[in-house]
């Protein structure tokens, strides 16, 4: 300890008084001389104005006597030690003193080392008892800090666990809880679509965004009653508080909710649960309010939802017709993303279009067999590799501890348009190929006359599907290509100076004339005409 000890020397002869308090060097033992009196009245305003910690005092002096000082000043300061100077006729004085609180005394003749070392003993004992108070309002300073935290977690067990009365007001009273000891709600608060909004903010910014809300609630409720807002999860808030009689508690809910709208750039959705009159009941209030804030699963939030007021939800596992089952599996495998979309929401609209809504779980179990059924036929159509990021989703669409039907929905989706993105990819590439090894086969055998049902058998496909198929990925029909490929290779062989008679017969065209027609249509000139500009031998004629 560095603190200094203030001390006051009391005695009615002058030079035992400037001997003790001149002749040591108190400050060196962390202590300071705040003054001196002659006689125990002196003494009494001396202490009464300086308040020191140690009184140095001789017994017998005129006016008041050490004894009847001694009474006044640990009346009024039980912590100040005070040491007597004594001789050996005033023993049974000191002993008197000592009796009536004094710290200890000194029997003349003393040395000044002697008073040394009683002061010291008693500014030893003042250190720790210091000490000791110190760490007493440490302690309390720590308590008051973590009473918040010992509020909520004594709430939390009353809102998990059933318990009795009594068990519930053993610790009401220690916490100092700023709530009426009768007549609770509890309301449940959750910020909607938290997750997506914040997931690339940083922790700090998440943080703000919940004391911010948490304190827009506090605010609230302090306009019309006592509360006590604590958090329960990741964006969800646990209120608990005793219900006014001038204003209904779903009127309180709703102005919590447009003030958090309002004051914030977030929207609440709130589960209100039924008034109990007990603390040890509130648990009955909480899972009210669960089941209330379920029902935000249907609507998307921004909105109040009072147990009292709910349509009873049922634990029945949803149904959907095997048929529209089948059609969006067919609508898979083929890649149909379009049709694929407008079934699922024909699913999700079958199960939740129904006299009692399904509890919310049920939903969520239904799309996971749903996903996992969809992610089984896509695994049938592509490869492993394909497969990762498909799985990938599968797994998340799983794992969702917090969902909304939307989003369970649109999940699904998402689910279907990456399956069927690699399967369009997949028949393009396959589509492509057909065509290149059709293409490959015409540029090689430019001269056979072959229809274009002899080129689907080529790649076996009917004629129709084939022909719609070419034009497709070349943007010509069949035909259309086999001439161009023609004249192009007209173009070469007219080049090298080759009759138009030999190149029609070269290239299959057993009328020259027709071929010469065909010639002059692709490339604005007659044979003779192309021959005699870009031949070399027709140049040079």
């Amino acid at each position: 300890m560095t603190t200094e000890l203030r001390m006051c020397v009391i005695d009615d002869i002058k030079t035992v008084v400037q001997g003790i308090s001149n002749q040591i060097n108190w400050e060196t033992h962390g202590i300071r001389i705040v003054g001196t009196a002659s006689n125990g009245e002196k003494g009494i305003d001396l202490i009464l104005e300086t308040e020191p910690h140690i009184v140095l005092t001789d017994i017998r002096m005129p006016k008041i006597n050490g004894l009847e000082m001694t009474k006044q000043v640990l009346k009024k300061f039980p912590r100040t030690r005070i040491v007597f100077l004594s001789g050996y006729t005033d023993f049974e004085y000191a002993q008197q003193a000592v009796q009536l609180g004094a710290f200890d005394y000194i029997v003349k003749p003393y040395t000044p080392q002697k008073i040394i070392e009683v002061v010291l003993k008693a500014k030893k004992s003042i250190e720790e008892e210091m000490g000791e108070t110190q760490r007493y309002h440490e302690m309390e300073r720590k308590l008051r800090e973590s009473l918040p935290y010992l509020r909520q977690e004594y709430f939390q067990l009353l809102l998990q666990f059933r318990t009795t009365p009594e068990q519930a007001a053993r610790r009401w009273d220690f916490l100092n809880i700023g709530l009426e000891r009768e007549r609770f709600v509890v309301m449940l608060t959750e910020i909607d679509q938290f997750a997506e909004q914040t997931e690339t903010l940083p922790v700090q910014e998440v943080e703000l965004i919940r004391f911010t809300v948490q304190n827009i609630l506090e605010e609230s409720l302090r306009r019309f009653t006592k509360g006590f807002v604590f958090r329960d999860n990741t964006n969800r808030f646990v209120v608990i508080f005793n219900p006014p009689d001038s204003l209904s508690v779903e009127a309180i809910s709703e102005q919590c909710r447009e003030n958090v709208e309002k004051y914030s750039r977030y929207t609440i959705s709130l589960g209100l649960g039924e008034e109990v009159k007990a603390i040890h009941q509130i648990s009955y209030s909480y899972s009210q309010a669960l089941a209330a804030l379920s029902y935000s699963f249907y609507t998307g939030g921004n909105t109040v939802y009072s147990y009292r007021n709910m349509s009873p939800v049922h634990q029945m596992v949803p149904r959907y017709s095997p048929e529209k089952e089948k059609e969006l599996f067919y609508c898979l495998r083929s890649g149909n993303l379009h049709k694929a979309y407008a079934i699922v929401d024909d699913l999700f609209e079958e199960t939740i279009t129904v006299p009692v809504p399904p509890a919310p779980e049920a939903v969520k179990g239904f799309c996971d067999e749903l996903a996992f059924l969809i992610n089984r036929v896509f695994s049938e159509k592509l490869t492993h590799e394909e497969m990762k990021q498909i799985e990938r989703h599968f797994l998340y669409i799983k794992n969702l501890s917090s969902y909304k039907l939307k989003e369970l929905q649109g999940n699904i989706k998402e689910l279907c348009r990456m399956g069927c993105m690699l399967i369009q990819k997949r028949h393009v590439e396959d589509t492509n190929q057909v065509v290149e090894q059709v293409i490959a086969h015409i540029r090689q055998n430019v001269a056979s006359n072959l229809t274009v049902n002899d080129y689907a058998k080529l790649v076996y496909l009917s004629g129709s599907y084939f022909a719609n198929l070419f034009k497709k990925v070349t943007g010509m029909t069949v035909v259309q290509f086999v001439t161009t490929e023609r004249m192009e290779q007209a173009k070469i062989m007219l080049a090298q100076g080759k009759q138009v008679q030999e190149i029609a017969q070269a290239l299959g065209y057993e009328d020259r004339p027709h071929f010469s027609e065909l010639f002059k249509k692709h490339t604005g000139m007659t044979p003779s005409e192309f021959k005699q500009l870009y031949s070399a031998k027709g140049a040079g004629s």
